[in-house]
């Protein structure tokens, strides 16, 4: 009968490697055997008990002390075991003493087997044994402490990752990733999801210490001990989120590596929308294109008669019938200041056009508003205003705020418009190459490298008196990353002049793509030679053709300067016939806000781009002007030149 219990034994055994293998804390196992008989069911074989030998002592000090986890319950070798009487009774009793006892390792051995199948004695007597052949997982001839050690630290990680980390910020680091607000976030992003969903199912396990054994070989239990998991302890810790953010960047990110955007996560935008509600601006945050019909008449500096009565407050009967427009020309211009144009010649103007020059790709703008009464700017109106790339000011300023250096005698600066990796190369009349390993103090600005930060990046290279000679400017594709928004700017800025190209084709990995040369002469561009559109020839931007006279519509200040608002930079704004934005554009910056909303600025520069104003065919679209950029603009009054300087 005992061959029986030793071959369901075997059998229990094989099935349970196939899987990990764990010890329990029983080293009186073998007592606890014998004492499992009943009484009178261990027949006295000459000196000694059947049992009792040394062989099947070994094999239960060894395997019998061994258990697999399924489910969250302990399997043992004599669990649901079908035999006779008395092995039966001896098999439960020792399945439920093992299953009291806790696991405290791995199992891991180097020997290939323990006890026997059978023997003979002088009277050729047959006993049989226990027996346990050793899967090649479990055997390990020189390292087998060494892989009971790794895994029993895997555990103590584990277990403190469960019980120390939160649930709470996990998401909250998820959460960044998805916003792409985490450098090099996305490489975590699965083992974040998969220790996530380990803590659920623990935080609901009957036997907690059971869980860790059975899950101890998943690929997230020691993310406590991984960078970051150093992200989640400082979370847990209580640290504020920028200065968690910020410490884990450390470890990731290159020395000269600047965040892009602030650290926002969906509970603070919660918050934030709660807070606004509480104030009664909660539709303040749903912006639009702005329409004629919005704006008053008495907020422009000109408007043209076509489209006066279309304005608020517009009167029913036009002053003037519509002039026709005479072939026009900006030879002989009168350079006037901007002050004085306004003053001394629109208030006698007629009629408007403007040389769209590809000078002013970088210019062109769009008016915002809302249907909502709530203000949320500093000044007292709904309206604000979004240049093209998503941004108050040109592509310079979103230099500037990259820490670039826009002052530069010579500035060249790339832009673009999705995820990749491009990066600016100059090759300068010595020979020597500037670009992001050799920086030679000229490219200050280098961005979307590592991973994808940002889907307006720019880069900029800042000639600072630089030597005359040729230079060659070029754009590396040095990883993509997207297939979409493709393509890049790229544009040269001397002496307060501005020339802008184009490149609309998408790069493949490692494309180097030759942009243009440009001369300089005593620190001056003299020439430059390219076959990228743009330069002097004519493109088309918002349904508009550069190098053209387009008709004016209305001349306005920015909506900080209306009526009797003077806040911040004042914008001088030609609203342009036929002038379309196709593309969603911010209705909320920062700098716009109020000052009691500033705690929240964070949050609204998630808003900003998450409620984007979408196109429509009757908005206030055109080109935009300021001093802080230097500009100019030809214009022809009444058919009279002028070239308008800020």
């Amino acid at each position: 009968m005992f061959t029986a219990f030793s071959k369901a034994v075997d059998t229990r055994f094989k099935e349970m490697s196939k899987g990990e293998l764990f010890v329990v804390d029983a080293p009186d196992i073998f007592e606890q055997y014998l004492a499992a008989f009943p009484a009178g069911s261990d027949p006295v074989f000459r000196t000694r008990t059947e049992h009792d030998c040394q062989c099947c002592k070994h094999f239960l000090r060894r395997l019998g002390i061994v258990v697999s986890v399924k489910n969250g319950e302990m399997i043992t070798l004599f669990s649901d075991l079908d035999l006779p009487a008395p092995y039966n009774v001896v098999a439960e009793k020792l399945d439920s003493y093992i299953r009291s006892r806790p696991i405290e390792s791995v199992f891991r051995t180097k020997e290939r087997s323990y006890g026997m199948d059978h023997n003979y004695d002088k009277q050729n007597q047959r006993y049989d044994h226990f027996y346990g052949k050793i899967d090649n997982k479990h055997y390990s001839y020189d390292k087998a402490d060494t892989l009971r050690g790794e895994k029993e630290s895997v555990y103590k990680v584990f277990k403190r990752g469960l019980t120390e980390l939160n649930i709470a910020d996990i998401d909250t680091v998820i959460d960044l990733i998805d916003s792409n607000g985490l450098y090099r976030g996305e490489e975590h992003k699965q083992s974040l999801s998969a220790f996530r969903k380990l803590m659920l199912v623990y935080k609901e396990s009957e036997n907690k210490d059971l869980f860790i054994w059975e899950h101890l070989n998943e690929r997230s239990a020691c993310i406590r001990n991984t960078v970051i998991g150093t992200l989640l302890v400082d979370l847990a810790d209580g640290k504020d989120i920028d200065v968690a953010v910020k410490s884990f960047e450390t470890k990731v990110a290159p020395a000269n590596y600047k965040r892009p955007t602030s650290v926002i996560t969906q509970k603070m935008v919660e918050s934030a929308i709660e807070t606004l509600n509480t104030m009664g601006l909660g539709g303040a945050i749903y912006r639009r294109y702005a329409k004629l019909s919005d704006v008053s008449v008495n907020d422009v500096l000109f408007v043209d008669n076509d489209v006066k009565n279309k304005m608020k407050d517009g009167i029913a009967t036009l002053l003037e019938s519509s002039i026709k427009q005479s072939k026009s020309t900006t030879k002989n211009s009168i350079t006037i200041s901007a002050d004085d144009f306004i003053t001394k010649v629109l208030p006698t103007a007629r009629n408007i056009e403007l040389l769209l020059e590809n000078r002013h790709l970088g210019n062109f703008v769009t008016l915002t508003g809302s249907d909502g009464s709530e203000r949320i700017f500093k000044w007292n109106n709904n309206f604000a205003w979004s240049y093209d790339g998503d941004v108050t000011d040109s592509v310079k300023q979103r230099v500037k705020a990259a820490g670039g250096n826009i002052h530069a005698d010579i500035r060249v600066s790339l832009s673009w418009f999705n995820f990749d990796d491009l990066d600016l190369h100059a090759k300068t009349p010595d020979g020597k190459l500037i670009y992001y390993a050799d920086k030679q103090g000229i490219l200050d600005v280098d961005m979307n490298a590592g991973s994808g930060t940002t889907r307006t990046p720019v880069e900029n290279l800042a000639f600072v008196k630089p030597k005359s000679g040729v230079y060659k400017i070029s754009v590396d594709q040095f990883h993509r990353r997207e297939t979409i928004d493709f393509g890049f700017s790229i544009e040269i800025e001397n002496d307060g002049v501005l020339q802008q190209y184009s490149y609309s084709k998408a790069l493949r990995d490692k494309e180097h793509i030759d942009c243009f040369t440009f001369t300089v002469k005593g620190g001056k561009v003299v020439d430059i030679k390219t076959n990228l559109v743009g330069g002097d020839l004519s493109q088309e931007k918002w349904g508009l053709k550069t190098q053209t006279l387009i008709p004016v519509t209305s001349i306005m200040y920015s909506p900080n300067h209306w009526g009797e608002n003077k806040v911040g930079a004042k914008h001088l704004i030609f609203a342009l016939k036929n002038c379309k934005n196709d593309k969603p554009v911010r209705g909320i910056y920062n700098e716009f806000l109020r000052s009691d909303l500033e705690k929240h600025r964070k949050v609204f520069e998630v808003l900003g781009s998450k409620t984007k104003c979408q196109p429509t065919e009757d908005q206030i679209s055109g080109v935009g002007f300021t001093s802080a950029r230097g500009d100019s603009v030809s214009v022809n009054v009444n058919n009279r030149s002028y070239l308008v300087t800020f």
